[in-house]
């Protein structure tokens, strides 16, 4: 019976553990509507999952996770009014509000949901035949999203996320001692596409196979 009892304590601590697994590593989480003012984060992980911040800037080899963020959007009340990353530190961004983000020097981000209003790039990319390579920003969306122009010019992308079907819109905000904001974006397809693409690939080595023999 004690057997029973210790097997069925370890089998709910399990199912704890695995439910929050996602940041169960953090360093420190803010959460539950927490709301804070001017946070400087050096090293560690740093998880927002229903909290919010005015100010956040991500150094060194930081990393940092936004879950979600309390709302609405603004200063003392919630979400993210700026958050900006530098050196190589790594965000990766699920959900919430967000107003700016500014990502700097080495610094990698990764956006799969949520709202955000604006991107600045402070960064140079790799060019090649003309096209732009190495970005550091990358967007999960679905097939069918879209720059958004203004006088000639890529001002912004809409679309929808690829996890949740959410739409996004996002405006550019360029830095005139860097690249444009759009060359440093790279739009990753949804799951579902790149097997199509491969399966497409391999219909295509089938056909070179049988046109060989």
């Amino acid at each position: 019976m004690m057997m029973k009892r210790l097997l069925l304590l370890l089998w709910l601590g399990f199912c704890i553990a695995t439910a929050d697994a996602g940041y169960e590593y953090a360093d420190r989480v803010i959460s539950n509507g927490e709301y804070v003012l001017g946070l400087d984060w050096l090293s560690g992980v740093l998880v927002i999952d229903g909290g919010g911040a005015d100010v956040i800037e991500v150094r060194d080899s930081a990393r940092i996770e936004v879950w979600s963020t309390s709302a609405p959007l603004g200063t003392d009340i919630g979400g993210i009014m700026d958050l900006a990353i530098t050196n190589t530190s790594h965000l990766d961004y699920y959900g919430g509000l967000m107003q700016e983000l500014t990502v700097q020097k080495n610094a990698t981000a990764q956006l799969r949901g949520g709202r955000i209003d604006g991107i600045t790039s402070m960064q140079f990319v790799e060019w090649v035949d003309g096209e732009p390579t190495g970005q550091h920003i990358l967007i999960y969306a679905k097939d069918g999203w879209e720059w958004q122009y203004e006088n000639g010019k890529i001002k912004g992308i809409t679309g929808l996320w690829s996890d949740d079907g959410s739409r996004f819109d996002i405006r550019f905000i360029n830095h005139p001692d860097f690249d444009s904001a759009w060359s440093n974006i790279k739009v990753v397809p949804e799951p579902a596409t790149l097997l199509l693409f491969g399966a497409g690939g391999i219909c295509l080595f089938r056909r070179r196979c049988r046109r060989s023999r």
